[in-house]
């Protein structure tokens, strides 16, 4: 679990939270509906019975909780009229308006009311009062802009209500494209990447929170890729909210492989002909962005790293280097994509896939449709010398011979069932989540272009699975992670 730094959070203001911290369209006013639970007055006297420490420490209002609430607050007197102060909120801030600019710390006074401004305590925060200033009025930053108020909440020494207000503003604002590029830039630059000695590199990008109801299969991708000579890169933490799932990390855990790898001894294990692929904690090449896990419990939620760390690329391969993302609220997808092309990838690939992984379900329900996309919807781009070959298409497992009546779950969620499952699968025990290893790996490599024939995609697949080689990727992986 994160390190506790603040108090709290409190439950009510979370409730509150989840309802005002969207965007323009998503947003659903407190009180504004007879017999809402949530009152905005109340909401209010919470907030103002713990500045002045009535609360008991586990139910107070945290700093970040504030900023991001009184954030979005200010930012929804811009929303379209639907979304903007609901007639309950006027008058609970009308109620409390005097004892709000009384005891409030003058940094929530300046999120609240930009025009006073904010004296600094040091130079990060400088930077981020300075983005606030166009943030809380509704505007986009530039690409150096959100590069520095990045690095800034990054580096730690700003207060947690300006941070959560920086961090909900953007999010409600709808990030534009610098904005993405921002983020992914401050958090591990392209300066930092390291060059490995293989002809070619996958990086996965998953969601950092987890699994909560399908078998994750990434770990276990990543070494049948491996056995077909197709070196990978995965990357995330141990745990993450708001969902605390299962991820990687915890699943190497159980199988008894290190999960501290620096970037030395990853680049190492992926030139391994016996490994040929690596997992790398947050924890080890951003320890700044892995610190704020507390915070993202308090501002209810995903920051706008929440999509770009997927985007993160930490090795580079000599001849060519690819991606797949996995992602779940449509609009993310093209300015990854973008995110991709102009780091000079050979292929990129984004599904809507499980849980916002990239993995295809056993199942495809309804197609997607111009006004909706479907779980297993896949976009992505070929790189043909300089020019670029866009595709979309929807994954039908059907197609392939995986015929079920509904996308199958795992019967336990923990990562002792998920390391189980998978290496049952490696050793040739049939069932939904060997076909989970096989669809995804064939599907990847299909589309990517390592395989021109979908149907030859899988069988070699399973010639790779059947015959030992993925799992003898896979336990050499775990013995030689140790010292």
């Amino acid at each position: 679990m994160y390190r506790k730094q603040y108090p709290g959070p409190n439950t009510e203001v979370e409730e509150a939270l989840a309802r005002v911290c969207t965007g323009p369209h998503q947003t659903r006013p407190l009180g504004a509906k007879a017999g809402d639970t949530i009152k905005p007055s109340a909401i209010l006297e919470t907030i103002l019975m713990s500045v002045k420490g009535e609360l008991p420490e586990d139910q107070a209002v945290s700093e970040a909780q504030m900023g991001a609430f009184f954030a979005a607050m200010t930012i929804r007197k811009g929303f379209p009229k639907k979304t903007q102060w609901s007639e309950a909120e006027i008058l609970a801030f009308d109620k409390y308006r005097a004892d709000l600019e009384r005891l409030m710390p003058s940094e929530i006074k300046f999120i609240m009311q930009p025009a006073l401004g904010h004296t600094d305590a040091n130079p990060d925060e400088a930077v981020v009062v300075k983005a606030l200033d166009k943030i809380l009025r509704g505007e986009h930053l530039t690409y150096d802009e959100t590069h520095r108020m990045g690095k800034a909440i990054l580096n730690g020494d700003v207060k947690g209500a300006l941070k959560g207000a920086a961090l909900i503003g953007q999010r409600m604002n709808l990030e534009s494209y610098d904005e993405v590029r921002g983020y992914l830039d401050a958090t591990f630059s392209p300066e930092q990447v390291r060059k490995v000695s293989v002809e070619s590199l996958t990086h996965f990008g998953q969601p950092f929170d987890g699994a909560t109801r399908y078998f994750r299969p990434t770990l276990f991708i990543a070494a049948v890729r491996a056995a077909l000579g197709e070196p990978s890169v995965l990357h995330g933490v141990d745990e993450m909210p708001p969902k605390s799932g299962i991820t990687e990390e915890k699943v190497l855990h159980v199988l008894g492989a290190r999960t501290d790898l620096a970037l030395e001894e990853a680049a190492g294990l992926i030139e391994d002909p016996e490994v040929r692929f690596a997992y790398v904690s947050q924890r080890e090449y951003a320890p700044g962005a892995y610190d704020l896990r507390e915070l993202r419990v308090h501002i209810k939620k995903r920051p706008p790293w929440a999509a770009t760390e997927k985007a993160q690329q930490l090795f580079a391969a000599s001849d060519a280097n690819y991606m797949v993302i996995g992602y779940y609220h449509p609009g993310y997808e093209t300015p990854l994509l973008q995110l991709i092309w102009e780091r000079g990838f050979q292929a990129g690939l984004v599904v809507k896939g499980e849980e916002g992984t990239s993995h295809y379900a056993l199942r495809l329900g309804n197609p997607s449709t111009e006004e909706r996309q479907a779980i297993n919807y896949s976009q992505g781009f070929r790189r043909v010398g300089e020019r670029r070959e866009d595709f979309s298409l929807d994954i039908d497992p059907s197609e392939f011979g995986f015929n079920y009546e509904k996308n199958p779950r795992i019967e336990t969620i923990s990562p002792e069932a998920f390391a189980s499952a998978g290496m049952k699968a490696l050793s040739g025990q049939k069932g939904q989540v060997y076909d989970r290893l096989v669809l995804n790996t064939a599907m990847t490599d299909y589309l990517f272009g390592f395989c021109l024939d979908p149907h030859e995609a899988i069988e070699r697949t399973k010639e790779a699975i059947d015959s030992g080689r993925a799992l003898a990727h896979l336990k050499a992986y775990i013995a030689k992670s140790q010292p």
